[in-house]
């Protein structure tokens, strides 16, 4: 009866893979597709050399039952059948509870290292995929038969989901891996078949890339509501993870983040030198501030205060030009004099200067591409010359020279001059490094933070579903909140640096001017705690409008959603 099912299913194969192609390979690849559910399903196997489907001369199936069948192949095919090569790759379809397919695959080659593996989906009409909120590039149309792609972790898929949709369904796929790996999620339009083709890639954690690849679990399936999906997803992070939502963390670190009511930036030094407030200004604008409303709604969060906006990252030391070492103790003090809480910023993540790494002996502390090349910090005009100016590295918290760095410097800042906070620039900086863990690295900065200092805040730029539920209080450049506003699940949310003075400036921040940026405008007032940017004078130049702000985010209130709930 086996020899008899197989049989059928190979006659079927034979009839797709000679006519099925898609993306950048112009020739029928020769894919054995196998069909479950009114979907077909084929898989391929990426290696540092070359890339592989079954050989279709030498495949297997087996028809476990109605509810399974696994297609496995002892040789690998490349190059449309031209080229065969020794190795096993092996896909598994089954049904899963409420109607769901779950795919699983794993493959190897005797004499190449396993970069990743697909999985091929046909039979989904997709009009958008879905990954993010629109404003963060997470919705694609797919039309005009040009492929969409996004990649986990990043800005446009900060979970491993995404969701499919047309007129009629939306199909959803999950994946259920229990560590954090790279994910890819594409559609194609498949010329010779003249049908739509759904990617879904795996990533081998390259710290471990070796010959052999297994691809965790999938999960697909439609039209479920997008809220259930998210939520199984913080489930999965919550339980493998060990990470906390925001209404379950020690009350310690974030008791007073809940009363908070303004964020307010004052800018420092800008990359050319120029001061936007001394320490002593500030000081003089928060005694201000808080005769219109109560310090312990406000924090203060200042970025460029150890001189020059990016120069000198991570040196991390107060700007003489702005009052030294004895000024910014003497600000801290009166802030918290008058209730008033204060955050220095970190470059973070997201630079150190190349004399730094050489004087620290460091250089090979930058985050690094799969292959092993250091991610440069080259892509802004500083100072508007019409040259990019490459200012560094961005830089692995796995390195654990570099962290430990962070976590004595971060010390520093709390025990000298008793800063209530560190915001780390940029920590949605992640690659497949082959070296270090950029998120386990600042999983265990977090975890020694806390430790040593419970009271004290964690913020961030940006991230993913992981890095979220490591901080307290984020801001994100594009406004996004996640699918389903899931961020709130875990942290709050402030408006992003680049938030506008009255002037219509960004300070110290490479956007320049900002009254019209979109960066500002796709944050949700309703979520979003208010913010305002100082320079020293506004309190007089623009003393009305500022205090009528000021009385009206007085009343603000965090709105509820589902998902920041059990």
């Amino acid at each position: 009866m086996r020899k008899k099912t197989n049989a059928i299913y190979f006659l079927f194969f034979i009839s797709i893979i000679s006519n099925a192609q898609f993306g950048t390979i112009g020739y029928d690849f020769g894919d054995p597709y196998i069909k479950f559910k009114d979907l077909k399903f084929a898989v391929r196997l990426s290696t540092e050399n070359n890339i592989y489907c079954p050989n279709p001369e030498n495949i297997s199936i087996n028809k476990v039952s109605e509810n399974e069948i696994i297609l496995t192949s002892k040789s690998l095919s490349a190059a449309g059948g031209q080229l065969i090569s020794d190795g096993l790759i092996e896909l598994k379809i089954s049904g899963a509870e409420n109607g769901r397919i779950s795919i699983t695959a794993e493959a190897s080659h005797p004499s190449e290292l396993n970069k990743s593996i697909l999985i091929l989906i046909k039979g989904i009409d997709v009009k958008f995929m879905i990954s993010e909120e629109l404003q963060a590039k997470g919705v694609k149309e797919f039309k005009d038969k040009k492929e969409i792609r996004v990649n986990y972790p990043s800005r446009s898929a900060t979970m491993p989901l995404v969701f499919l949709n047309n007129q009629r369904d939306e199909w959803y796929v999950l994946s259920k891996d229990n560590k954090l790996r790279k994910k890819g999620f594409a559609c194609f339009y498949d010329h010779l078949a003249d049908e739509p083709v759904v990617v879904l890639s795996h990533d081998n954690d390259m710290r471990n890339i070796s010959k052999k690849i297994s691809a965790p679990k999938w999960v697909l399936g439609k039209n479920k509501s997008r809220l259930e999906i998210v939520k199984e997803r913080c489930y999965d992070i919550e339980q493998n993870f060990k990470l906390y939502p925001f209404f379950n963390k020690p009350k310690k670190q974030t008791n007073w983040i809940k009363n908070l009511k303004l964020v307010t930036f004052f800018h420092g030094v800008h990359w050319t030198g120029h001061i936007f407030n001394t320490y002593d200004q500030i000081g003089q604008q928060l005694e201000w501030i808080t005769n219109t409303i109560d310090g312990k709604r406000v924090l203060a969060f200042l970025p460029a205060w150890d001189g020059r906006y990016y120069v000198n990252y991570p040196e991390h030391e107060p700007d003489e030009r702005m009052g030294g070492k004895v000024g910014l103790i003497n600000l801290i003090k009166k802030a918290h004099n008058l209730n008033v809480k204060v955050v220095l910023m970190f470059g973070g993540p997201n630079l150190s200067n190349f004399k730094f790494l050489e004087e620290k002996n460091m250089s090979d502390a930058g985050l690094k591409t799969p292959y092993g090349h250091s991610r440069l910090q080259n892509w802004l005009d500083w100072d508007t010359d019409l040259n990019i100016e490459t200012m560094g590295l961005i830089m692995n918290f796995g390195h654990p020279k570099y962290r430990d760095y962070m976590i004595s410097k971060t010390a520093e800042l709390f025990d000298t001059y008793n800063a209530d906070g560190v915001f780390l620039d940029g920590t949605l900086r992640w690659e497949n490094s082959p070296d270090y863990s950029p998120f386990e690295g600042l999983l265990k900065y977090t975890k020694e933070i806390r430790k040593r200092y419970p009271d004290k805040l964690i913020m961030g730029e940006d991230g993913y579903d992981l890095v979220y539920g490591l901080f307290d209080l984020f801001h994100t450049s594009g406004g996004q909140l996640g699918l389903e506003k899931y961020l709130l699940r875990y942290t709050r949310q402030f408006y992003y640096l680049a938030y506008p003075s009255e002037s219509g400036s960004a300070g110290v921040h490479e956007i320049g001017w900002s009254n019209n940026s979109a960066t500002i405008k796709n944050a949700d007032p309703n979520y979003t705690i208010p913010s305002i940017s100082l320079f020293y004078g506004d309190e007089k130049k623009y003393k009305n409008q500022i205090q009528n702000k000021l009385r009206l985010y007085k009343k603000w209130g965090l709105k509820s959603v589902p998902i920041m709930k059990n």
